[in-house]
Protein backbone atom coordinates (compact mmCIF):
# COMPACT_ATOMS: atom_id res chain seq x y z
CA UNK A 1 0.00 0.00 0.00
CA UNK A 2 1.77 3.19 -1.10
CA UNK A 3 1.01 6.17 0.64
CA UNK A 4 -0.04 9.29 -1.32
CA UNK A 5 1.48 12.48 -0.78
CA UNK A 6 -0.81 15.72 -0.32
CA UNK A 7 0.78 18.40 -2.63
CA UNK A 8 1.31 21.80 -0.37
CA UNK A 9 -0.92 24.60 -0.77
CA UNK A 10 0.08 27.19 -3.19
CA UNK A 11 0.63 30.37 -1.56
CA UNK A 12 -2.41 32.78 -1.25
CA UNK A 13 -1.26 35.66 -3.92
CA UNK A 14 -3.10 39.14 -3.36
CA UNK A 15 -4.02 40.03 -7.34
CA UNK A 16 -2.42 42.81 -8.38
CA UNK A 17 -5.56 44.99 -8.66
CA UNK A 18 -6.58 44.57 -5.30
CA UNK A 19 -3.06 45.42 -3.93
CA UNK A 20 -3.46 48.34 -5.76
CA UNK A 21 -7.00 49.65 -4.08
CA UNK A 22 -5.59 48.76 -0.84
CA UNK A 23 -3.07 51.01 -1.70
CA UNK A 24 -5.01 53.68 -2.70
CA UNK A 25 -7.51 52.92 -0.18
CA UNK A 26 -4.65 53.22 2.58
CA UNK A 27 -3.01 57.08 0.99
CA UNK A 28 -6.87 58.20 0.92
CA UNK A 29 -7.06 57.28 4.96
CA UNK A 30 -3.77 58.92 5.39
CA UNK A 31 -4.45 62.09 3.29
CA UNK A 32 -8.22 62.85 5.23
CA UNK A 33 -6.20 62.52 8.59
CA UNK A 34 -4.37 65.45 7.56
CA UNK A 35 -6.95 67.29 5.93
CA UNK A 36 -8.77 66.39 8.86
CA UNK A 37 -5.65 67.73 11.39
CA UNK A 38 -5.46 71.43 9.15
CA UNK A 39 -8.76 72.27 8.88
CA UNK A 40 -9.16 71.53 13.59
CA UNK A 41 -6.45 74.01 13.21
CA UNK A 42 -8.17 77.40 11.93
CA UNK A 43 -5.41 79.56 13.51
CA UNK A 44 -2.64 78.41 10.80
CA UNK A 45 -5.48 78.74 8.06
CA UNK A 46 -6.23 82.15 8.78
CA UNK A 47 -2.34 83.14 9.31
CA UNK A 48 -2.03 81.47 5.44
CA UNK A 49 -4.74 84.35 4.46
CA UNK A 50 -3.54 87.09 6.07
CA UNK A 51 0.14 86.18 4.40
CA UNK A 52 -1.97 86.03 1.30
CA UNK A 53 -3.47 89.63 1.30
CA UNK A 54 -0.14 91.00 2.51
CA UNK A 55 1.55 89.62 -0.55
CA UNK A 56 -1.15 90.79 -3.15
CA UNK A 57 -1.24 94.21 -1.41
CA UNK A 58 2.39 94.98 -1.02
CA UNK A 59 3.85 92.97 -4.22
CA UNK A 60 1.24 93.10 -6.53
CA UNK A 61 -0.10 96.71 -5.29
CA UNK A 62 1.83 98.53 -3.28
CA UNK A 63 5.14 98.35 -5.51
CA UNK A 64 3.17 98.62 -9.11
CA UNK A 65 2.77 102.48 -8.49
CA UNK A 66 7.00 102.55 -7.91
CA UNK A 67 8.02 100.04 -10.51
CA UNK A 68 5.01 100.79 -12.95
CA UNK A 69 5.64 98.12 -15.68
CA UNK A 70 7.39 95.36 -16.49
CA UNK A 71 7.85 95.37 -20.51
CA UNK A 72 4.46 96.08 -21.64
CA UNK A 73 2.76 94.76 -18.60
CA UNK A 74 1.88 96.17 -15.65
CA UNK A 75 4.20 95.24 -12.70
CA UNK A 76 0.99 94.02 -10.55
CA UNK A 77 0.12 91.55 -13.60
CA UNK A 78 4.22 90.32 -14.12
CA UNK A 79 4.61 89.67 -10.19
CA UNK A 80 1.19 88.17 -9.56
CA UNK A 81 1.86 84.17 -10.34
CA UNK A 82 4.93 84.54 -8.81
CA UNK A 83 3.05 85.48 -5.53
CA UNK A 84 1.04 82.64 -5.48
CA UNK A 85 3.72 80.28 -6.89
CA UNK A 86 5.80 81.45 -3.05
CA UNK A 87 2.74 80.48 -1.18
CA UNK A 88 2.13 76.95 -2.95
CA UNK A 89 5.56 76.18 -2.96
CA UNK A 90 6.56 77.47 0.83
CA UNK A 91 3.16 75.43 2.20
CA UNK A 92 4.33 72.30 -0.05
CA UNK A 93 7.77 72.26 1.29
CA UNK A 94 6.59 72.78 5.15
CA UNK A 95 4.14 69.50 5.05
CA UNK A 96 7.91 67.37 5.04
CA UNK A 97 7.82 69.14 8.52
CA UNK A 98 4.56 66.93 9.38
CA UNK A 99 6.22 63.72 8.19
CA UNK A 100 9.21 64.10 10.55
CA UNK A 101 7.10 65.38 13.52
CA UNK A 102 4.66 62.13 12.94
CA UNK A 103 8.03 60.18 13.37
CA UNK A 104 8.95 62.36 16.23
CA UNK A 105 6.09 61.68 18.47
CA UNK A 106 5.89 57.74 17.18
CA UNK A 107 2.95 57.99 15.06
CA UNK A 108 4.87 57.05 11.80
CA UNK A 109 5.88 53.86 13.44
CA UNK A 110 2.24 53.04 14.22
CA UNK A 111 1.41 53.50 10.47
CA UNK A 112 3.98 51.70 9.06
CA UNK A 113 2.72 48.43 10.82
CA UNK A 114 -0.24 48.39 8.51
CA UNK A 115 0.03 46.09 5.48
CA UNK A 116 0.01 48.72 3.15
CA UNK A 117 3.45 49.59 1.02
CA UNK A 118 5.42 52.16 2.71
CA UNK A 119 5.70 54.40 0.42
CA UNK A 120 1.16 55.33 0.72
CA UNK A 121 1.82 57.35 3.67
CA UNK A 122 4.17 60.01 2.00
CA UNK A 123 2.07 60.03 -0.64
CA UNK A 124 -0.96 60.42 1.58
CA UNK A 125 0.82 63.47 2.75
CA UNK A 126 1.67 64.85 -0.81
CA UNK A 127 -2.38 63.98 -1.85
CA UNK A 128 -3.45 66.26 1.21
CA UNK A 129 -1.11 69.56 0.81
CA UNK A 130 -1.67 69.51 -3.06
CA UNK A 131 -5.34 69.13 -1.98
CA UNK A 132 -4.92 72.21 0.69
CA UNK A 133 -2.93 74.40 -1.58
CA UNK A 134 -4.92 73.82 -4.57
CA UNK A 135 -8.32 75.07 -2.85
CA UNK A 136 -5.97 78.43 -1.19
CA UNK A 137 -5.04 79.08 -4.92
CA UNK A 138 -8.04 78.91 -6.18
CA UNK A 139 -8.94 81.62 -3.40
CA UNK A 140 -5.95 83.73 -4.44
CA UNK A 141 -6.82 83.59 -8.40
CA UNK A 142 -9.75 85.97 -7.73
CA UNK A 143 -7.40 88.67 -6.45
CA UNK A 144 -6.13 88.56 -10.09
CA UNK A 145 -8.59 91.48 -11.55
CA UNK A 146 -7.11 93.86 -8.86
CA UNK A 147 -3.87 92.84 -10.28
CA UNK A 148 -4.75 93.83 -13.58
CA UNK A 149 -5.00 90.40 -15.04
CA UNK A 150 -8.28 89.35 -17.11
CA UNK A 151 -8.86 85.64 -16.05
CA UNK A 152 -10.45 83.54 -18.53
CA UNK A 153 -12.42 80.44 -17.15
CA UNK A 154 -9.94 78.68 -19.43
CA UNK A 155 -6.43 80.43 -17.52
CA UNK A 156 -8.41 79.92 -14.74
CA UNK A 157 -8.44 76.15 -14.62
CA UNK A 158 -5.33 75.86 -16.20
CA UNK A 159 -3.40 77.71 -13.75
CA UNK A 160 -5.16 75.64 -10.86
CA UNK A 161 -3.61 72.33 -12.42
CA UNK A 162 -0.29 74.29 -12.65
CA UNK A 163 -0.24 74.75 -9.15
CA UNK A 164 -1.19 71.99 -8.15
CA UNK A 165 1.54 70.01 -10.05
CA UNK A 166 3.52 72.64 -8.47
CA UNK A 167 2.37 71.86 -4.99
CA UNK A 168 2.57 67.94 -5.80
CA UNK A 169 6.55 68.69 -6.60
CA UNK A 170 7.18 70.46 -3.77
CA UNK A 171 5.81 68.35 -1.07
CA UNK A 172 7.69 65.10 -2.43
CA UNK A 173 10.81 67.43 -2.29
CA UNK A 174 9.90 68.62 1.68
CA UNK A 175 9.02 65.21 1.92
CA UNK A 176 12.09 63.82 0.60
CA UNK A 177 14.15 66.27 3.19
CA UNK A 178 12.53 65.00 5.58
CA UNK A 179 13.73 61.21 4.94
CA UNK A 180 17.13 62.07 4.56
CA UNK A 181 17.08 64.17 7.79
CA UNK A 182 16.03 62.92 11.10
CA UNK A 183 16.42 65.83 13.41
CA UNK A 184 13.23 68.40 13.14
CA UNK A 185 15.57 71.05 14.14
CA UNK A 186 17.54 70.31 11.52
CA UNK A 187 15.62 70.01 9.52
CA UNK A 188 13.70 73.29 9.90
CA UNK A 189 17.12 75.08 10.32
CA UNK A 190 17.39 73.68 6.45
CA UNK A 191 13.93 74.27 5.21
CA UNK A 192 14.32 77.89 6.22
CA UNK A 193 18.15 78.62 5.54
CA UNK A 194 16.49 77.19 1.58
CA UNK A 195 13.22 78.73 1.30
CA UNK A 196 14.28 82.37 1.04
CA UNK A 197 16.91 81.38 -1.83
CA UNK A 198 14.61 79.50 -3.55
CA UNK A 199 11.37 81.84 -3.53
CA UNK A 200 13.31 85.08 -4.55
CA UNK A 201 15.56 83.44 -7.07
CA UNK A 202 12.85 81.69 -9.27
CA UNK A 203 11.87 84.77 -11.41
CA UNK A 204 8.97 85.51 -8.72
CA UNK A 205 9.53 88.82 -8.05
CA UNK A 206 12.15 89.54 -11.45
CA UNK A 207 13.29 87.75 -14.48
CA UNK A 208 16.35 85.80 -15.15
CA UNK A 209 16.93 87.62 -18.41
CA UNK A 210 17.14 90.94 -16.38
CA UNK A 211 19.90 88.93 -13.76
CA UNK A 212 23.81 89.01 -14.28
CA UNK A 213 24.97 85.50 -16.26
CA UNK A 214 25.94 83.87 -12.96
CA UNK A 215 22.80 84.49 -11.09
CA UNK A 216 20.61 83.82 -14.04
CA UNK A 217 22.67 79.92 -14.01
CA UNK A 218 21.51 79.81 -10.27
CA UNK A 219 17.84 80.25 -11.19
CA UNK A 220 18.00 77.95 -14.03
CA UNK A 221 18.76 75.54 -11.65
CA UNK A 222 15.89 76.12 -9.38
CA UNK A 223 13.00 74.10 -9.82
CA UNK A 224 10.47 76.93 -8.72
CA UNK A 225 11.59 78.89 -11.68
CA UNK A 226 10.05 76.55 -13.98
CA UNK A 227 7.01 76.99 -11.91
CA UNK A 228 7.09 80.26 -12.02
CA UNK A 229 7.64 80.69 -15.55
CA UNK A 230 5.17 77.89 -16.45
CA UNK A 231 2.16 79.99 -14.59
CA UNK A 232 3.10 83.22 -15.48
CA UNK A 233 2.99 81.94 -19.06
CA UNK A 234 -0.63 80.44 -17.50
CA UNK A 235 -2.06 83.29 -16.49
CA UNK A 236 -1.17 85.98 -19.06
CA UNK A 237 -0.12 84.02 -22.29
CA UNK A 238 2.80 85.68 -23.03
CA UNK A 239 6.19 84.20 -23.99
CA UNK A 240 8.18 83.11 -20.94
CA UNK A 241 12.19 81.94 -20.68
CA UNK A 242 11.52 78.39 -22.33
CA UNK A 243 8.51 76.98 -24.28
CA UNK A 244 5.40 75.41 -21.64
CA UNK A 245 6.49 72.52 -22.71
CA UNK A 246 9.95 72.55 -21.50
CA UNK A 247 9.18 74.40 -18.14
CA UNK A 248 6.65 71.14 -18.07
CA UNK A 249 9.13 68.95 -18.80
CA UNK A 250 11.92 70.20 -16.07
CA UNK A 251 8.77 69.76 -13.38
CA UNK A 252 8.16 65.98 -14.33
CA UNK A 253 12.02 65.55 -14.39
CA UNK A 254 12.28 67.11 -10.65
CA UNK A 255 9.36 65.08 -9.80
CA UNK A 256 10.96 61.60 -11.13
CA UNK A 257 14.03 62.32 -8.89
CA UNK A 258 12.61 63.25 -5.88
CA UNK A 259 10.32 60.41 -5.97
CA UNK A 260 12.48 58.15 -6.43
CA UNK A 261 14.31 59.45 -3.37
CA UNK A 262 11.09 58.99 -1.33
CA UNK A 263 10.69 55.65 -2.65
CA UNK A 264 14.01 54.34 -1.59
CA UNK A 265 14.01 56.83 2.21
CA UNK A 266 10.44 56.14 2.76
CA UNK A 267 9.90 54.34 6.24
CA UNK A 268 13.29 54.89 7.50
Amino acid sequence: MTATTVPAAAPETVPEDSRLIVALRAIGVIAHRDLLRQVKRPGMLVSQGVQILFFVLVYAVGFNAMIGSVGAMPFSAYVFPGIIAIQVVSIGVASGQTYAWDREYGVLRELLVAPVPRICLPLGKVVAGAGMVSGQSIVMLAFAPLAGIELTPGRFAAAVGVYALTAVVFSVIGLSLATVIKRVQTLQATVQLAMFPMLFLSGSVFSAQDAPDWLAWIMHLNPMTYAVDLARQTLLGNGGLLPWWADLGALAGFLLLVLTVLRLRSGR
